[in-house]
């Protein structure tokens, strides 16, 4: 896929899928997003929600978070990067959960990067550019 630039209008913006149920973060996000016009994010408080999207419109990415209603960002993980459609998807999975064995997990189900909260929304973008330029 290429991007085609006209004047400062992008023609081809990368789809983003972003699953946070947390209202702030979800604002935080939003506003660190509008900056990047090459990007057209959509948000999702309901993981179920989100899973059905990916196949109604496939995504450049996801951002999950793991705890969300309906399904969580780890079974919506599993079951994109296990499915030979949608495996080349880029996940980030971002989470406060402090379980010494989350990496571990977070990796298990094909996640291509883990981002604890709290963290730097220049971190998050830094993260999701690198993702999206390797994809």
């Amino acid at each position: 896929m290429i991007d085609k630039m006209q004047g400062d209008i992008y023609m081809d913006k990368k789809k983003i899928y972003i699953g946070e149920d947390l209202p702030v973060l979800v604002k935080l996000i939003k506003i660190a997003l509008s900056k990047k016009e090459e990007y057209e994010p959509s948000f999702f408080f309901d993981g179920l929600e989100l899973y059905r999207k990916v196949h109604e419109e496939m995504p450049h990415m996801l951002v999950l978070d793991i705890i969300m209603p309906s399904m969580t960002g780890l079974a919506i993980t599993r079951l994109v990067k296990f499915h030979e459609h949608y495996s080349h998807i880029p996940v980030l999975i971002m989470s406060s959960i402090t379980d010494k064995d989350i990496r571990d997990k977070v990796e298990k189900v094909g996640a291509n990067i883990f981002l604890p909260k709290p963290f730097k929304v220049h971190d998050l973008l830094g993260e999701m550019e690198r993702l999206l330029a390797g994809s």
